[in-house]
């Protein structure tokens, strides 16, 4: 559906200067959960982040439900209670690191955001979860809640905060599991940071993800403004920002799939309804 040309400009991310007057986005719905779900399986907490790996979307509910689904066939393969993640899980991304040669995915990293400002590091399957390491950010000049995001073609973990007034992304080396404490802990300081970028307006943050030089930020509520922001984290330049308020729905984890964006949104006092959108993005007037 989404041209060639298209993704390796936006998704992709080709290394080339992207105009916003000259992007739009179409969407469609690939599905409502609820309707791959068994009656007798219940799901209790909003949905929340979303992280894929091949043809698995591992969907994530605060207190720490996650909600598999293959895509591909659309069907339900499992859910479970993520061992430890008692947080909202607001944002979830797969790393690079495996725990061991007998894990089938990589490690994957979900935002605890209820002020503790950590991320949950999980060994997972399809049958539950282990967790093998928590990050902590100690410093003193972000407030509220603060999200992760793993960029993966960089080896690099993403800080998603806000210091004084401004939204921002603050880069650190993505820790290994041989950086844990004897806790199984991992403490970044302000001074570990290798980058800090402005991200601009970004009123209701929600999930985010980061391919190639791009952030994408799901933003709002059914109440307010629905946004999808595209930020250049090179030049700091925000690239497009997409209004998605005719879907009635709360954005919340963005991930994708080969060279497609999806985003998983919350549907008020439905945790079983998870609705998964497509995105495609043309170039045109």
């Amino acid at each position: 559906m989404i041209k060639s040309a298209l993704l390796s400009l936006l998704l992709a991310l080709a290394h080339i200067s992207l105009s916003a007057q000259q992007l739009h986005l179409s969407i469609d719905e690939v599905m409502n959960v609820a309707e791959l779900l068994p009656e007798n399986t219940e799901v209790v907490g909003s949905s929340q982040g979303m992280a894929i790996w091949s043809r698995y979307a591992f969907l994530m509910h605060d207190k720490g439900q996650c909600v598999i689904v293959d895509m591909r066939r659309k069907k339900f393969v499992a859910t479970f209670i993520m061992a430890g993640n008692t947080g909202h899980c607001n944002n979830a991304s797969f790393g690079n690191e495996y725990y061991n040669h007998k894990s089938r995915f990589p490690l994957l990293y979900v935002t605890e955001c209820r002020g503790e400002r950590a991320c949950y590091v999980n060994d997972v399957s399809m049958e539950g979860s282990r967790l093998v390491q928590t990050i902590h950010y100690d410093g003193d000049e972000t407030t509220g809640p603060s999200d992760w995001v793993v960029d993966r073609e960089q080896d690099r973990i993403y800080l998603y905060c806000t210091i004084g007034k401004m939204r921002m992304l603050k880069a650190f080396p993505l820790p290994r599991l041989s950086d844990s404490d004897e806790n199984g802990d991992v403490h970044l300081k302000a001074e570990d940071s290798i980058a800090s970028i402005p991200l601009g307006e970004v009123a209701i943050p929600q999930g985010s993800m980061i391919k190639g030089r791009y952030a994408y930020l799901p933003d709002g509520v059914p109440s307010r403004e629905r946004k999808l922001h595209v930020v250049d984290i090179v030049s700091s330049r925000k690239v497009a920002c997409f209004d998605l308020n005719h879907i009635p729905y709360e954005p919340e984890g963005i991930s994708y799939k080969g060279k497609k964006l999806y985003i998983s949104f919350h549907t008020p006092r439905d945790a079983r309804a998870n609705r998964i959108y497509r995105f495609e993005i043309k170039r045109g007037k």
